[in-house]
C-alpha cells in the first residue's frame, strides 16, 4: 500500500494516449519557444490550449485518483501546486507572464507531484543559465521565457525515463 503511494508520487507512468497528449504539448510549446524568441510573445490560442489540456488533465486525475484508486493525498498534493502554487509564485515573485505560467501548469498537469515541485526548481536553475543569452531577444529586463519551459520540460521527462 505505502510502496504503490511513493510510486504514484515519484514515478510517472505515462499511456499510450498520454505519450500522444505529450507530443502535441511539446510540439505547442516549440512552437510557442519560437514565437517567444521572435516576436517577446506567444500566440493567445497557445494560452487557451494550454488551459484546456490542464483542465483535461485535472478530470483525468480526478476520475482516475479520486474513484479508482481513490488517492485524494496525490490529488490535492499535485494539483495544489499546479493550481496554487506554481501562478503564486511565478507571478508575484518570479513576475513572468500568464502565458508562461499557463505553459507550466500545462507541462506539470501529466507530472506525479514531486516531479512538479522538481518542476518549478528546475526550470529556475534552466532560466538562470539562459538568462543571459534569452535578454538578446529581449526588450528591456523582459525576455523569452518560453525556452526555459520547453528546456525543463524536456529535462524532466529525460529524467523521469530512468526513474521509471
Amino acid at each position: 500500500m505505502i510502496q504503490e503511494i511513493v510510486q504514484q508520487f515519484f514515478v510517472i507512468k505515462i499511456s499510450t494516449i498520454q505519450i500522444y497528449l505529450l507530443w502535441f504539448l511539446l510540439g505547442s510549446f516549440t512552437v510557442a519557444t519560437l514565437s517567444d524568441i521572435k516576436h517577446l510573445s506567444a500566440q493567445r490560442e497557445f494560452l487557451h490550449v494550454w488551459l484546456l489540456f490542464t483542465v483535461v488533465m485535472f478530470i483525468t486525475d480526478l476520475y482516475y485518483h479520486h474513484y479508482l484508486v481513490q488517492n485524494i493525498v496525490y490529488l490535492v498534493a499535485k494539483w495544489f501546486l499546479i493550481f496554487i502554487v506554481i501562478p503564486a509564485y511565478f507571478k508575484t515573485v518570479v513576475k513572468v507572464a500568464w502565458g508562461d505560467i499557463f505553459a507550466k501548469m500545462a507541462a506539470t498537469s501529466i507530472l506525479p507531484p514531486f516531479f512538479v515541485a522538481l518542476f518549478i526548481i528546475i526550470i529556475q536553475i534552466i532560466d538562470a543559465i539562459t538568462r543571459r543569452m534569452m535578454r538578446m531577444f529581449g526588450i528591456g529586463r523582459a525576455y523569452p521565457f518560453m525556452p526555459a519551459i520547453l528546456f525543463t520540460t524536456i529535462v524532466l521527462l529525460t529524467i523521469a525515463m530512468f526513474v521509471t
